[in-house]
């Protein structure tokens, strides 16, 4: 027998189904449904017919029916694949026939392709379609397209042979469980009650006919029972005729009915579900409405609204939690932001969506691992593994070894060597201290720990897959995994979060399970370790873990389609906009809509076309909208994803059934005030508020605590602070004091905190400039020992090369055992240094200036005393001088110091007037007053600074430029930085320049003077460079950390380049303030000195 009961959305058909159950005489009576649906259903069976109806009656889905049967008849411990393993058979099949493929032949060793292989004899195997009809029609169409056909068939036929000799496919449970209803008669004299299905698939069809010859069955659509072809009932029409005529076919009774049962709704409601397809109705609905629409600018704000008006229905509408529910048409991108935000409003809420498991931490360690291994170690692969807190090595261990790593780029070999890391911690050029050796040698012993079983997956010499399957169990054994979750399983459930520790006891098994089928399906196949590795990785990702209420009063959240059927009072529809809804994803098999038109002009019937389809998204947004009995709310974010998205039609119809009903903004602070943890946010701008809030018992020292953090500035150091954090004595280097007058919070961070940033090994600056003072020093001294003039350009190069290579051989030990990258940019820097050299040597053979010192050093234990000055903290400031060259003129020592400058960095008065870019000024007076303990008692006159460019220089040139246009142009690159002393004897003797300076930074053009200074100038510099000094002192020793950058443009500011950006938050108006400026001439300079000077600065 076959009832067919129609009845539109509203009606009470669960209901209606659960009491013809009661009042049944069948000895057995099943309600079947949706899997998704079975627990609610089961609950409503319960409520409806009392706790005795389980004796004779049960609610099942159709795969639970098949188990049931199967264990009724025998076979119930037959192995079954599960969803890796089906993946898994499909690679063995898909590796059986590839030689044979035409169009699959290139793609077919990729693993991902198999995700659309599956789905692919999924769907033929729902629809009844076997390999046979795909090869035959492939043949007989001939081409591309046949060709495909053919192939997909040869796939699928190889897939079906290799299950039949092992593990069967569970995608083919209902055909067993229609050939085992026929043979046993096992539904005779049964009631079966059938609700919450759209339409069915032929595999399900050929169910219900085996049910409906034995028993009593009712099948329940939601729809018209007239046709509705064009409507929005076509796929629900569409199986409830096929469903008569297989009951005609078997001569069963046929009794098709109308449901009129009505669940009690409100009125708005049932005009909404009456209208909300079909012609509009005249004038709409103007009474009291139930539906809401809302309009937010962020899916954020749009959730945060949803959570507020639920608790407003809590506290002011009676509604309990599980009477609500919220969906959207695919919960990507909202599920999450769902349980964050709930939890912060205090909403209980139950996730009803399967959880992707390749996001939790013992399947990221497998994956990653398989990647680290398979990849050589590469940094993101390994830490990723490290990472998961699952691998025996504790947090702080994990990021002494990234630091180590990423400052010296370690991967591949690196990690498996058997000679010791033996590197310094902070890179080139620097010395072991003590403790230095110790920690590097415990860094390599946790690098031993974390390689090792590692190392044994790698060297695993079965590479058949059963051999890799135990490679990787060995592992996972090896690092104690099943310890360590059962331990964070455990803490998970002393927490009170007993989904969580469900979930991970849910996925060892999972992995066991997973590595159990590798061993099975792929046995003696060999596979090289990174195929493996993707393929696993592929089997992981079709696990799902699902989660269980753990409260019975919370509010459900799914996809709308899983909410279909779910009777509830009010009803949350989020991001109903024009991206979403319809839902216009095509199918994830390899049939296109062509294959199917072909397929079915050739009597082989598959899925549903891109047209039938959006015909069932209006379906799934009918009994959507349709649900609640008391409220609707209907709502999008505009600024979900990339660019700006419109409503969806839902949208446009409900502002047409209801133009009276207002517009909720869900992006209105208010909003925050519906709870006391978001509504803190505001206390600290709004004092009403803040006063609200003081109410709530236990808030007042919370919001007490946000309205003081609303107005902290970064504040000052206490004098005990300081002392603590710099010392007495602070130790100040020329990079220090830039950094102290660029920001005070920066300076703050690296000298006061220590905070270092991650940096990897490298020839930096000061490293490239001890280089050159090498390279420089011993060319200058062979070219004096061989006698060599510095006009001979080509031994000077020769020299210089030679020095070079000595360097590289005596300080670097070679380059043999660096990257090959590091090799090429010390090439570069090589070259570069070359470059300079000459240019320095073909300088000083026009100068009387000579090189008297290299590396000059002023501190305790160097050449020369520190710079010290002293206001509140003594500062003192030590460093090296590059070169300093001399002239002996007139009973006169005229010294100049010299700095190489590896950037673009130029000469700047603004940065002088800004306290910036001192050092070399600070170093040529400090020699003005104590650099006769060096060079002797002659009275020393400060003659200049310059700043060498040391980088090749690159012409931006044109085709045809002659040697000598191209020289100039070097030339103008190489032209010194600073200042010089602005008298004609100097000037001579620092260059002897007949047709105009080629090396010092003075010309006869515009400007060509702004860098040439006098003495009563030089005076008044040095002045000005110890009071910046002694203001820096008291800055330090008043404890200023202001973040307060200089600012000269968005391009031309410290913060582009500071290491502590993420530390910072950087917020002008909060504290924060940007010290804007300007370029300043020379003229403008020496002015404003000039002022400040005589008491009129700023």
């Amino acid at each position: 027998m076959l009832d067919l009961l129609y009845a539109r959305a509203g009606q009470d058909i669960r209901g209606e189904l659960l009491e013809r159950m009661g009042r049944s005489p069948a000895r057995r009576r099943l309600l079947i449904v949706p899997e998704q649906y079975s627990h609610e259903s089961e609950r409503a069976m319960c409520a409806a017919l009392g706790s005795g109806a389980s004796m004779k009656c049960e609610v099942l889905s159709f795969t639970r029916l098949a188990g049931r049967l199967t264990d009724a008849a025998g076979g119930g411990a037959a192995p079954m694949l599960d969803a890796g393993g089906r993946m898994l058979l499909m690679y063995a099949a898909l590796r059986r026939v590839s030689d044979a493929l035409t169009t699959y032949r290139a793609p077919s060793r990729k693993p991902a392709f198999l995700t659309g292989l599956l789905a692919t004899v999924d769907e033929c195997r729902s629809y009844r379609v076997e390999p046979e009809s795909l090869i035959s029609a492939g043949e007989e169409l001939g081409g591309r397209q046949g060709d495909k056909l053919r192939d997909l068939g040869m796939i699928y036929a190889a897939y079906q042979a290799m299950e039949a000799q092992g593990a069967a496919d569970p995608r083919g449970r209902l055909d067993r469980l229609a050939v085992q209803l026929q043979d046993t008669r096992w539904g005779a004299g049964m009631a079966f009650y059938v609700y919450g299905f759209t339409d069915f698939t032929p595999q399900e069809e050929q169910v219900l006919s085996a049910l409906m010859a034995q028993g009593e069955l009712t099948v329940a659509f939601v729809c018209d029972a007239g046709d509705d072809r064009l409507g929005v009932f076509q796929p629900a029409f569409r199986a409830s005729r096929r469903l008569v005529r297989l009951a005609r076919e078997n001569g069963a009774f046929l009794l098709e009915e109308t449901l009129d049962r009505p669940l009690a709704r409100h009125p708005s409601l049932v005009f909404l579900e009456q209208n909300l397809f079909g012609s509009m109705p005249e004038g709409g609905w103007n009474g009291e409405c139930a539906v809401t629409r809302a309009a937010a600018a962020t899916p954020r704000q749009e959730v945060e609204w949803c959570a507020a008006e639920i608790l407003r229905l809590l506290r002011e509408e009676d509604y309990r939690c599980r009477e609500i529910a919220v969906c959207a048409r695919k919960l990507d991108g909202y599920g999450e932001l769902i349980e964050s935000v709930f939890a912060r409003y205090g909403v209980p809420v139950f996730l009803s969506a399967m959880e992707d498991v390749l996001e939790k931490p013992v399947l990221a360690l497998v994956t990653s691992a398989l990647a680290a291994v398979a990849e050589d170690y590469p940094y993101e692969e390994l830490f990723r593994y490290l990472k998961t807190g699952l691998t025996g090595i504790t947090d702080e261990e994990r990021d002494l070894l990234e630091n180590y790593v990423l400052t010296w780029d370690l991967k591949g070999s690196a990690w498996a060597r058997k000679k010791p890391w033996d590197m310094h911690p902070e890179g080139y050029g620097q010395t072991f201290r003590e403790g230095d050796a110790e920690f590097v040698a415990r860094l390599d012993g946790l690098r031993r720990k974390v390689v090792a079983p590692l190392e044994a997956l790698r060297k695993n010499k079965d590479k058949t897959g059963k051999g890799r399957a135990l490679a990787l169990y060995r592992l996972l054994d090896d690092i104690d995994l099943p310890t360590r979750l059962a331990q964070r399983a455990d803490s998970l459930e002393a927490r009170g979060d007993r989904n969580g520790a469900a979930q991970y006891r849910q996925l060892w098994d999972i992995l066991v399970g997973g590595l159990e089928q590798c061993a099975l399906l792929l046995g003696d196949a060999e596979l090289e370790l990174e195929e493996f590795s993707r393929l696993f990785s592929l089997v992981l990702s079709q696990y799902d873990v699902g989660a269980i209420p753990v409260s019975l009063d919370a509010v459900t959240v799914g996809d709308a389609p899983r909410m279909a059927h779910k009777e509830v009072k009010a009803l949350f529809l989020l991001g109903a906009d024009s991206n979403s809804i319809p839902d216009c994803s095509v199918s994830p098999g390899l049939f296109t809509d062509q294959d199917r038109d072909v397929l079915a002009a050739m009597e082989v019937e598959l899925a549903p076309r891109q047209e039938d389809k959006l015909r069932r998204e209006m379906t799934i947004a009918y009994e959507t909208c349709a649900r609640p009995s008391r409220r609707l709310y209907v709502s999008y974010a505009a600024g979900a994803g990339e660019g700006q998205r419109a409503p969806c039609f839902l949208w446009e119809r409900l502002a047409a059934l209801f133009p009276d009903a207002p517009v909720a903004e869900a992006g209105a602070p208010l909003v925050r005030l519906a709870a006391p943890d978001a509504a803190l946010e505001l206390a600290g701008r709004d004092p009403a508020v803040a006063d609200a809030l003081r109410q709530v018992p236990g808030l007042a020292p919370r919001v007490e605590r946000i309205q003081n953090a609303a107005h902290w500035r970064r504040g000052r150091l206490s004098r005990p602070a300081v002392d603590e954090l710099f010392g007495t004595v602070v130790p100040m280097s020329a990079t220090r004091l830039d950094l102290v007058n660029s920001c005070h919070f920066s300076h703050f961070l690296r000298f006061g905190l220590k905070a270092k940033p991650r940096q990897r090994a490298a020839f930096r600056p000061s490293d490239y400039g001890t280089f050159v003072h090498d390279v420089l020093e011993n060319t200058l001294c062979l070219v004096k020992n061989e006698g060599i003039s510095l006009d001979d350009a080509d031994e000077v190069r020769r020299l210089s090369q030679q020095s070079a290579d000595r360097y590289e051989r005596e300080v670097l030990a070679g380059l043999e055992d660096e990257p090959a990258r590091f090799r090429y940019l010390f090439g570069r820097m090589k070259q570069a240094a070359l470059a300079v050299v000459q240019s320095v040597c073909a300088e000083l053979s026009a100068s009387d200036f000579t090189p008297a010192a290299f590396e000059l050093g002023f501190g305790p234990g160097k050449e020369l005393p520190p710079v010290e000055v002293e206001r509140g903290v003594r500062l003192r400031l030590t460093g090296y001088v590059d070169r300093v060259d001399e002239w002996m003129h007139g009973g006169k020592r005229y010294l100049r110091v010299v700095d190489y400058k590896t950037g673009k960095k130029s000469f700047d008065f603004a940065d002088v007037e800004d306290g910036r870019g001192l050092q070399m000024l600070l170093y040529l007076f400090a020699l003005s007053r104590e650099g006769r303990r060096v060079f002797g008692d002659q009275e020393i006159v400060p003659a200049g600074v310059l700043y060498v460019p040391a980088r090749t220089p690159l012409v931006d040139g044109e085709r045809g430029m002659s040697d000598e246009e191209i020289q100039k142009s070097r030339d103008r690159l190489m032209r010194r930085q600073g200042l010089v002393l602005d008298e004609p004897e100097v000037l001579s003797a620092m260059e002897h320049a007949a047709q105009g300076y080629r090396f010092l930074p003075v010309s006869t053009g515009r400007g060509g003077a702004d860098y040439l200074v006098s003495g009563e100038q030089m005076d008044l510099l040095d002045e000005y460079v110890t009071d910046t000094l002694r203001a820096a002192a008291g800055e330090l020793a008043r404890g200023n950390i202001d973040a307060d950058p200089y600012w000269h443009s968005a391009d031309k500011n410290p913060c582009r380049w500071c290491d502590y950006r993420a530390a910072c938050h950087f917020e002008e108006g909060c504290g924060d303030a940007k010290r804007y400026r300007r370029g300043v001439r020379a003229a403008e300079f020496w002015n404003w000195l000039t002022r400040k000077e005589d008491g009129h600065g700023d």
